[in-house]
């Protein structure tokens, strides 16, 4: 089973992030299993901004969805199970899962549905202010902001390069998450999300993994544990998305029109970023 990972940052920007995505998909999975980790083009946001920043403007982060999508086509037609979107925006999850066949899971979505296996009430750690308020947008579009406790901002607040920093520069993150941590769990939480995939992954490179009695979710781990779990669901099971209303399949001549009508090419796997350097 392969897995197509895709990230919505330039991986070729953060070299630490990239390899603990390898190293941690390959720790998480099941023998037979692969994810593949691919990011958006190089050179997407540039070297004068951040993501967090970037894609805090709508018009930005609805252009990169087009990639996202693109990746969903292109991880079908190269014969990959599944597509595991790992951004905490779920940008272009929609759109993707209504051109596509094989799953494709968010983690947002995949995060705060198995945390509700796992307590009543859960939180999210937020990199700022702007990343908690799309937590709580996201909760309640997917009717679960009943079991959100709360989505706490990091404070001060941090972007996803400064998590690539040594041992010494990323002491206060450390201390900044938990004391994260301890206002989720006086808001009532009985589960913590690291709430963005550079987070995570910092959190689980750092065995940040538990705090007092409460769970804090790995949640890349349960992403890609999670989009194995669909692709093979949708083999053993025949279980696939509904094409009745919210995921309904364009035809294929109605997509090809609009795609060349809007001059929109794919995009190969060679061209997004992630590869190991040769």
């Amino acid at each position: 089973m392969r897995i197509w990972h895709q990230s919505f940052t330039d991986l070729d920007m953060v070299p630490l992030y990239r390899r603990t995505l390898i190293e941690h998909a390959a720790k998480v999975v099941d023998p037979g299993t692969e994810v593949v980790v691919h990011g958006l083009r190089p050179g997407t946001y540039g070297r004068d901004f951040v993501p967090i920043d970037a894609i805090r403007h709508h018009y930005l982060e609805a252009l990169n969805e087009r990639q996202i999508v693109e990746a969903a086509l292109t991880a079908e037609r190269e014969g990959y199970d599944a597509v595991a979107l790992a951004c905490f925006y779920d940008p272009g999850l929609r759109s993707a899962r209504s051109l596509v066949d094989i799953p494709v899971v968010g983690l947002s979505e995949a995060a705060m549905l198995v945390a509700c296996s796992l307590g009543q009430k859960f939180a999210l750690i937020a990199l700022n202010e702007d990343q908690k308020a799309q937590h709580e947008e996201i909760a309640e579009a997917y009717g679960l902001e009943k079991r959100l406790a709360a989505s706490i901002a990091m404070q001060p607040p941090i972007d996803e390069y400064m998590l690539e920093g040594d041992d010494v520069a990323t002491r206060p993150i450390v201390e900044g998450f938990h004391r994260a941590c301890r206002l989720a769990m006086d808001a009532g939480a009985d589960v913590i999300i690291p709430g963005d995939g550079v987070l995570n992954e910092f959190v689980w490179r750092k065995g940040l993994m538990r705090f007092e009695n409460a769970t804090v979710m790995d949640a890349l781990g349960t992403l890609f544990r999670y989009g194995a779990f669909m692709a093979g669901a949708q083999k053993s099971l025949g279980l696939g998305v509904s094409r009745v209303r919210h995921y309904a399949k364009p035809s294929e001549a109605m997509l090809q029109h609009a795609r060349s009508f809007a001059g929109v090419e794919p995009i190969p796997e060679s061209a997004f970023s992630g590869k190991p350097p040769s």
